[in-house]
Order: C-alpha cells, then sequence, then structure tokens
C-alpha cells in the first residue's frame, strides 16, 4: 500500500471511531431496489440490459436526457458515485413523468441525502479489481431540522483490464435546506482528480479477422502515453410546491480536464500479431458545459382527472477547447508483448475551440385520469448553434431551428395491465470523430433522430411486474469512408426491436431482476448501395439479456448470495459485414454478510466477475479492438458509524 494510502486509512479510522453509530449504507443492494431489467446502478454495481452509454443501441447522453434528480444536465465530467444513491434507466412506460424526453430514454440520477436526525459516517474499504485498493469516508450530518449536508472523500488506487494503473481522489458535498414548506434548495460540489492513467493501445487488424488471443492484463502500452486532470460539477437545485403551482429550477458546471492526453493504437495487425505502433498525445484538453433548467407546472384538477400545465426552459453553454495533438509512429510491434521507448520529445499545435449554444423552449400537457389511463404530450422549439475556430483557419459557424415533439398514451385496461404507444422526434450531439480517422477528434454536427415505440405492463402479482415493448430509432450513421478514411455520416442507421423485463420477488427472500432485447439494426444509404459500406452497423449485437438474483438465506441469518448472468449475442466487428465477434456469455457471483460492530451496522460484499473467465474481443467505432475484462475478485466492508 503508497503512503497516501495508510494515511487514507488510519484517518478514516480515526473519524470512525469517534462517530455516533446509525445506518446509512449497509443494507444498499442495486439488485433488490431495482424497479424493472432495464438499468439501474448504485456505486460500481449494476443490474440490467442498459447503461448510460447504451440505452437501445445508442447514447442517453449523447441525445441530452441526462436528468439530475428529473431536472436537465449536461454533462461534460461525471459526478462522483460517492454523491449518488443510484441512477436509474427509464424507457417506455417508466419513461412516463418525465417531461420532453428525447429517443432512446432517459438517466436519471439521484443524490445523496440526510435520513434522520442524528449524523452517521460510513467507512468503506475495498480491496478492487485486480487487489488495487480504496477507501473512503461519507458522512450524513443534519445540521438542524431542516438542513443537511453528505460529504465524502475516497481514494481509488485502481486497476484497468488492460494492465493500466491510474489513481483517483474523489470529494464534494451535498446539501439540502428546506427553508419553508414546500420548498427545498439543494446544492452540489463534487470533484475528482485523476492521474497516471495509462492507455492501453487499440488494435486495428489489417483484414477481416479478430486479433490473435494474448495474454490479458499484461500492460503493452507507453507508461508515458497517460492521462491526468479532473473532473469537476457545481450546481444548484430549487424546488417549490406553491398549492397547484409548481417550480423547479436547476443550474449546473461541468467540465473535464485533460492535462496530458493519450491515445495508442495499433495499426495494420496481422495474423501474427504483429503491426505498426502510434501514439497520439496532447496537453491542455477543455471540456466545460453550463447547463440547466427553469420549468414552471400547474396542476388542475378535476373530479378523478389531473391536467398540468407544464412549460420549460433548457439550455447549455458548451466550451471545448482540444486538438494540437501530436502524433508519432513509435515503430513496429507485437500486440500483448511490452515493448517500452523512450519518451520523445512532443510537438503541440495550437487547439481548437468548438462552442455549442443550445436553448430548447418547450410547453406540455399531461392528463391522468386515475384508473384509465395517461397522455403526455410536448412541443419543443429548438436553437442550436455552434462555432469552430480551427488554427490556421477561419471560423465557422451553423445555426439550427427545428420544431421537436413527444406525445404518449398509456392506458389501464385493469389494476394488472396497461398498454402504451409513444412516438418522439429529437436532436442530438455526435460525438467526435475516432483517432486513427483523418478527422481525428473533429466535432462532428448535430443530427435529427426520431423514435416510436409501443408497449405493456403486467403486473403478475403485488411483487412480480413484466414489461415489454417494441421501439424503432432511426439516426444518421457515422463511421469511417474507406475511400478516404474521414469520420462521416454514410447514411441512417436504424434500429428496430423488442425489449423485455421481469422483475420483483420471486418468492419471499428471493429477488429476481431480468432483461433482453432483441435488436435488429441495419444501415441504409448510398455507401451501403455501392458496397463501401454493410448494412450492419459495427459493435451492434441483436441479442442481449441480463439476469440479476439476490437470495437471503433463510437459514444463515444475515448471508444473502447473489448472481448475475450477462448474454451477448455475436456482433459485426467491420465496416463491411465480413468479420463478427462470437456470441459470449459471463457470470458474475456474490455475497453479503450483514452483521454489527457493537452497536454499529456493517456488511461485507465479496464479488467474483466473470467467474468462468470467458475471453472475447470488444469493438469501437472505426473498428479497433480491446479484449473484455478477466476474472476478477474483490471484497469490502461497510460501515455506518
Amino acid at each position: 500500500m503508497r503512503n497516501h494510502d495508510r494515511l487514507l486509512a488510519a484517518a478514516v479510522l480515526t473519524v470512525a471511531a469517534t462517530t455516533p453509530a446509525h445506518a446509512q449504507r449497509a443494507d444498499e443492494n442495486v439488485t433488490t431496489s431495482a424497479d424493472d431489467g432495464f438499468g439501474a446502478s448504485i456505486g460500481s454495481e449494476s443490474v440490467g440490459i442498459y447503461a448510460t452509454g447504451n440505452v437501445r443501441g445508442f447514447s442517453a447522453f449523447d441525445a441530452g436526457n441526462a436528468r439530475i434528480e428529473g431536472l436537465y444536465f449536461d454533462e461534460a465530467g461525471g459526478i462522483t458515485d460517492l454523491l449518488q444513491s443510484g441512477t436509474d434507466i427509464r424507457v417506455g412506460i417508466a419513461a412516463f413523468g418525465h417531461p420532453f424526453p428525447a429517443p432512446t430514454g432517459i438517466v436519471d440520477s439521484r443524490l445523496r441525502r440526510v435520513a434522520g436526525d442524528r449524523a452517521v459516517v460510513t467507512l468503506k474499504v475495498n480491496s478492487g479489481d485486480y487487489l488495487a485498493p480504496d477507501a473512503s469516508i461519507e458522512a450524513a450530518i443534519p445540521l438542524g431540522p431542516d438542513l443537511g449536508v453528505n460529504a465524502a472523500i475516497g481514494y481509488f488506487d485502481d486497476a484497468y483490464p488492460d494492465g493500466g494503473s491510474p489513481w483517483f481522489l474523489s470529494y464534494g458535498a451535498v446539501s439540502r435546506w428546506r427553508p419553508a414548506r414546500g420548498v427545498e434548495l439543494t446544492a452540489l460540489f463534487s470533484r475528482y482528480d485523476y492521474g497516471d492513467e495509462e492507455q492501453g493501445p487499440t488494435i486495428f487488424t489489417a483484414g477481416a479477422f479478430l486479433p490473435q488471443r494474448i495474454e490479458r492484463r499484461r500492460f503493452f502500452g507507453q507508461d508515458w502515453a497517460e492521462w491526468a486532470g479532473h473532473s469537476q460539477n457545481i450546481g444548484g437545485m430549487v424546488r417549490s410546491e406553491l398549492g397547484p403551482w409548481r417550480i423547479d429550477a436547476a443550474l449546473f458546471n461541468s467540465r473535464f480536464t485533460q492535462d496530458r492526453y493519450a491515445s495508442a493504437w495499433f495499426a495494420n495487425v496481422g495474423s501474427d500479431g504483429r503491426g505498426d505502433r502510434f501514439v497520439l498525445s496532447g496537453r491542455d484538453q477543455r471540456f466545460a458545459s453550463d447547463s440547466g433548467e427553469f420549468r414552471v407546472t400547474r396542476d388542475l384538477r378535476d373530479g378523478t382527472r389531473l391536467h398540468r400545465l407544464v412549460a420549460s426552459l433548457r439550455g447549455r453553454n458548451r466550451t471545448s477547447d482540444f486538438g494540437g495533438f501530436d502524433v508519432r509512429g513509435i515503430g513496429p510491434g507485437r500486440i500483448g508483448v511490452p515493448d517500452p521507448v523512450a519518451e520523445p520529445d512532443r510537438i503541440y499545435g495550437a487547439l481548437t475551440r468548438d462552442e455549442v449554444r443550445q436553448r430548447a423552449y418547450a410547453v406540455g400537457y399531461e392528463l391522468r385520469w386515475q384508473g384509465l389511463g395517461e397522455l403526455n404530450l410536448g412541443l419543443t422549439r429548438s436553437d442550436y448553434r455552434v462555432a469552430v475556430t480551427q488554427p490556421g483557419l477561419a471560423p465557422s459557424s451553423r445555426r439550427d431551428l427545428d420544431w421537436l415533439w413527444n406525445a404518449a398514451l398509456a392506458i389501464n385496461l385493469s389494476g394488472r395491465l396497461s398498454i402504451y404507444g409513444a412516438t418522439t422526434r429529437g436532436l442530438e450531439e455526435s460525438g467526435t470523430a475516432p483517432s486513427n480517422a483523418a478527422n481525428a477528434d473533429q466535432v462532428l454536427p448535430a443530427l435529427r433522430t426520431r423514435q416510436w415505440e409501443a408497449g405493456l405492463r403486467y403486473r403478475l402479482s403485488d411483487g412480480i411486474s413484466v414489461v415489454g415493448a417494441v421501439f424503432d430509432l432511426t439516426k444518421p450513421y457515422f463511421e469511417i469512408d474507406s475511400s478516404d478514411n474521414v469520420f462521416r455520416i454514410l447514411g441512417n442507421v436504424r434500429h428496430r426491436g423488442a425489449e423485455f423485463s421481469l422483475s420483483g420477488d420471486v418468492v419471499k427472500g428471493l429477488t429476481l431482476v431480468a432483461g433482453a432485447v432483441l435488436l435488429d439494426p441495419v444501415v441504409t444509404g448510398e455507401a451501403v448501395d455501392d458496397g463501401r459500406l454493410g448494412r450492419r452497423p459495427i459493435g451492434r449485437t441483436r441479442t442481449l439479456i441480463d439476469a440479476s438474483i439476490d437470495w437471503r438465506l433463510p437459514f444463515a441469518q444475515g448471508w444473502s448470495l447473489d448472481a448475475r448472468v450477462v448474454y451477448e449475442g455475436r456482433r459485426f466487428a467491420d465496416t463491411q459485414d465480413r468479420l463478427t465477434i462470437p456470441a459470449r456469455a459471463t457470470l458474475d457471483l456474490g455475497a453479503r454478510y450483514r452483521f454489527r460492530i457493537g452497536a454499529t451496522p456493517a456488511l461485507l460484499r465479496f464479488r467474483l466477475d466473470n467467474a468462468t473467465d470467458v475471453y472475447g474481443w470488444r469493438v469501437f467505432g472505426g473498428g479497433g479492438f480491446k479484449y473484455n475484462a478477466p476474472r476478477r475478485a474483490s471484497a469490502s466492508i461497510t460501515a455506518d458509524f
């Protein structure tokens, strides 16, 4: 353990020993708290078929569907898990109640809050993946009947599957104040600093074949090709209920910096594993966004009907300073084999500045008819502007004014069965070009997207629910053009599919959360017609199944066992559909033991991820490969003092 690890552990134990006991974190469990099988996370543990960067095959963040407790948020840098009580993926009928959604689904994060009238300090010490330890202290402090603060600090001596070994120092606080009845003010400060984040190389093969199998957890990049910087979020929210009126407002500043930046890859890798090595490096990369929402809601009750009128202004100002990269060929090499070279003297150029200003003026109507159903309508005027200043070129800009809409209807056919249908049109960002493209890291234009869906929810019993839906999403499709190596729009991609969820308590003490998506992704356009591009997009799987169980053992008090199985169907792995990654299934196992240290609730947690050590490849935009994470074991202890 490093010296700063020992100092942090000593500080943790000193604080914990002088703090009164009360329950806070020792009984958290993502499986038992999940509403469905579509996606939920608490800390580093998750269940469900979807994650923030993959909802129905697309990124919910790029779609502008990130929320903090229901209010719009444009994330440039992540919020530390220490300050979040959880994140939920809301799709289909579960997205009802979130006004003005865009295609894909909603990612809604919840911040921690003080519960009870006694201070609680939570200590967690974790062996970490691949024996990379971490420790954290969290404090929930009531400062009065209407004021509370959650504060946290943690140090993570991390270890990546590719052999990288970064460190993270994470800290921040959330405060809640209720100055009057029906009014709550929330303030957020979250930051993590990071360094020594070495970049394992991405592998690009010379033809339509997978890389040869190599030893995992063996770092074969360059120690000097690393990231260092910080992520920071500052913001606040106001919630107020004044009779039939509700006013909600949020303002956030989010930023992510890369004081040092690198991207490493092997190009033209043959079947023998040999290829050409490259490193792209940069410095002083900055991404920052001011975002927020002001929303006014008016409720009108009419017997069993509730009419709700909603007016909202959402906006963001995002500034990105990036580029000026030094690109170096560092000679031939073999994948999986460490072969360090001396750090070269790099020459950096001027940065490109990209500025996005977006405003969304929206009005909506909701009808909630008790026992019958719900109707949601929304109309949004989007004003999107982007200005780009590149070194040596005249500044360029564009502006897009567009009408967006959403409509959804749910009908309760019985006390157990509901059906719904919805349609949405959106505008979203498309990110930047990959590092191996001729236009590497170029900011790409905003895209028009559309979606329709229909489905049902059926309650099998008081504790078990089934959700099913079919959906159809269409977006422009970006990929590397084989004719000139430029990453650009080559057509449209359409995701049609069906998703299912089964969740609840099967029997007392046994919880099941299962989800599945059957996807039919198809690319159309001129590039497909003339043979430059295949019909199947890179990296999408047509079948994904995720099932988790948690069993509290009736014969061993305090103990529970859990397991998660994830099945991924084959994925197309090149732009012309000549290569696929085989299907694979992984198994995660775990156990919890809940006990007390005197009057202090505590949790001992064991995890074994990828228990059978399945080997497989992941593919990224542009056709680059990295292997999946090998078997890893961890153990942690959490105590609420």
